[in-house]
């Protein structure tokens, strides 16, 4: 068997001082020199190293950070974690993973240990951001906010005083929207989502913004927030055609994300609908598999990947010893143009 390690506990013993005394002794804070001699013989004596962990606790400074993401399954959850897991290695930090429910406001179990872990930031993303409308939730934040620096990937959370990444919701929509307008479509719905996540309803909100300024049709009480999956998007494809007739159907559809896009493409071609001859669509996030779909899918880049490089970045910087300000930061979407959207077609004229 190996030989047991001492512990910060055994030294306190040896020495016959509190723990705290010990912590602040090898901290390098205040102690009595009778206190701080008799701890660095135990020291001595018992050969106590501590670890890397208990010496960055010391200090307050465990180069660990938490990411706080929704749906792991999520392709665009996937890429901002990859991008924060790498920026991280290249600075030195770790990343604790912590995954909640998209739809779900931040629960005092979560934020309770957070703060138990004495971590050196925190990267929010996901329904801890997209759900915190409440008072509750803004309170359990701001009491996460006052123990580390905090950045947000996501709508800004008004009241919470961090760093703040996200990227122009209302203008991936207008260019989705302009892009299907110039090609002669009139009858444009929008697909997915729910009203229980902020930035969904940022984007929904937009869309019919967009169009009644267009002088377009879009009833919002067609709307067809059901979710975020693929089951969402085959749903809201059989609601819209099962209740509109022929001559009021969309001839475009705009998805909240390339899941309910794809959903909606795979149920548009089993009522016999050729995408994008009888209806183009386009989604959002430019996921791994939409060039691979038949036909390749339009969509809109929100950069996950560089939005979690950037987050972490940003914490890096404040733990470095800049200053911890409140900012946001709106990144620069790109509509990725393919052909599900029907561009190869031209401009076309719709009954």
């Amino acid at each position: 068997m190996p030989e047991k390690q001492p512990t910060i506990y055994d030294v306190a013993e040896a020495a016959g001082v509190s723990i705290a005394t010990v912590s602040r002794v090898m901290s390098g804070g205040s102690a009595s020199a009778r206190a701080r001699e008799k701890v660095e013989r135990a020291i001595e004596a018992l050969k106590y190293h501590p670890s890397s962990v208990a010496r960055g606790l010391d200090r307050h400074a465990t180069r660990t950070f938490a990411l706080v993401v929704s749906d792991l399954t999520n392709p665009y959850y996937a890429a901002l974690t990859q991008g924060a897991l790498e920026e991280a290695a290249r600075s030195g930090y770790v990343l604790q993973l912590y995954n909640t429910a998209l739809e779900s406001e931040p629960d005092t179990h979560l934020i309770a240990r957070l703060l138990e872990q004495r971590l050196d930031g925190a990267v929010l993303v996901g329904g801890i951001v997209d759900s915190s409308g409440s008072a509750e939730a803004l309170e359990r934040l701001m009491q996460l906010q006052k123990a580390m620096p905090l950045v947000t990937i996501g709508p800004r959370i008004e009241g919470l005083a961090c760093i703040n990444i996200t990227s122009d919701l209302s203008i991936s929509v207008r260019k989705s929207i302009a892009h299907l307008t110039a090609l002669g479509h009139r009858r444009i719905a929008f697909i997915g989502g729910s009203a229980r996540v902020t930035s969904a309803t940022i984007r929904e909100s937009a869309f019919y913004q967009e169009m009644r300024r267009l002088g377009l049709d879009a009833d919002p009480d067609a709307r067809n927030e059901t979710g975020f999956t693929p089951q969402a998007g085959e749903l809201c494809v059989t609601k819209l055609f099962s209740r509109l007739p022929r001559e009021r159907r969309p001839t475009a559809m705009i998805a909240i994300n390339d899941l309910v896009a794809l959903g909606a493409l795979r149920q548009l071609q089993r009522m016999g609908l050729r995408v994008p001859e009888d209806v183009a669509l386009i989604g959002c996030d430019n996921q791994f598999f939409t060039p691979c779909l038949n036909p390749p899918l339009t969509t809109v880049d929100l950069h996950p990947y560089d939005h979690g490089q950037c987050a972490v970045a940003e914490l890096v910087s404040v733990c470095s010893g800049m200053e911890q300000l409140s900012f946001s930061q709106i990144r620069e979407c790109s509509l990725i143009v393919r052909e599900s959207c029907g561009a190869a077609l031209g401009v076309r004229r719709f009954d």
